[in-house]
């Protein structure tokens, strides 16, 4: 049990020193002249009366203790429930560069694009209830979809991503200020750009540390990924270093994935990291007593009104 005005209850003492005062300090009675006092001994309803005078105050100060706690608004928590908070504007950036078509395994005829789709589509799923854009780059960046809640579009328009739209190319820099303009009105608590890439900047306009000192003053964070499944050590092309500093600038996080596995648990690192940025909101389902406190305080007030106009009425 709590109370949402607890200070209400501060009154409780003084009322009930002030019923205490009025019930058991001794008054003065008013005299009334009788000719004989066989009206009294003689009428059992005048003794009733006699001894039930004391009623009315009574249920007048019970009236008033009921209604200062029904104002404290006593409440029982019945349930507690705990659901993601949405506020979360975020743009998927992806590598379409011809390098992330060359196939990773001959056998199964996948390449770096296939395997990344694949992987973000139940990401972008669980993103439900936030809005969520797509951005492609190769020498220049092109945005496929603005924000959006519909995120049944998003992963259609991912699952249809491929090479060639653009002349090939590598712009990290171009890819991140074209994400900057879906997100530079956004109202959301948590604005952020997930950038996916298997090689280093070589094209654009704009240069990786000119689009990180960008995101930074606008308070977008941008996770970036490093993604070289089926590469040998030797022939791996991605500047770390600058996907690192990228993150690092924008109070984000960069991902080394060799695999497909390690993609999926740089997705879902992600996505847990943001979800804790913006918390949880908490529901709780209360019981409010205050109403059945109120019922049985005017029923109170109306009978002791009653009794001090009809029974037990007093004369001067």
């Amino acid at each position: 049990m709590i109370f949402e005005t607890p200070e209400f209850l501060l009154l409780l003492p003084f009322l009930v020193a002030l019923a205490g005062i009025s019930l058991f300090w001794p008054t003065r009675s008013t005299a009334l002249a009788i000719s004989s006092i066989e009206i009294i001994r003689g009428s059992s309803l005048l003794t009733w009366r006699l001894r039930l005078r004391w009623l009315p105050t009574t249920l007048r100060w019970v009236v008033l203790i009921l209604i200062v706690m029904a104002l404290a608004r006593p409440q029982k928590g019945l349930t507690v429930s705990q659901v993601p908070s949405e506020g979360m504007d975020i743009v998927i950036a992806f590598d379409v560069s011809s390098s992330m078509e060359v196939p990773t395994n001959s056998a199964l005829g996948t390449t770096r694009l296939s395997q990344a789709q694949r992987v973000v589509d139940p990401f972008i799923k669980n993103l439900e209830g936030n809005r969520v854009g797509v951005v492609i780059f190769q020498s220049k960046a092109l945005a496929l979809s603005p924000l959006t809640h519909d995120i049944a579009a998003i992963r259609r328009r991912v699952e249809n991503l491929a090479s060639g739209l653009i002349l090939d190319g590598t712009a990290i820099g171009d890819g991140i200020g074209e994400a900057l303009v879906l997100l530079e009105d956004s109202p959301a608590r948590s604005r952020v750009i997930v950038l996916l890439t298997d090689g280093q900047n070589n094209a654009g306009i704009i240069s990786p540390d000119q689009a990180t000192q960008l995101a930074a003053a606008l308070d977008v964070r941008v996770y970036t990924i490093g993604f070289f499944s089926g590469v040998s050590p030797d022939a791996i092309q991605i500047d770390a270093a600058s996907l690192q500093s990228i993150a690092d600038g924008t109070e984000a996080k960069y991902f080394n994935a060799s695999s497909p596995e390690e993609l999926v648990n740089a997705y879902s690192e992600i996505g847990q990291l943001e979800r804790s940025r913006i918390g949880e909101r908490r529901y709780v389902g209360f019981r409010e007593y205050a109403p059945a406190l109120l019922l049985p305080a005017v029923i109170l007030l109306l009978g002791e009104s009653a009794l001090r106009t009809t029974w037990l009425r007093r004369y001067p």
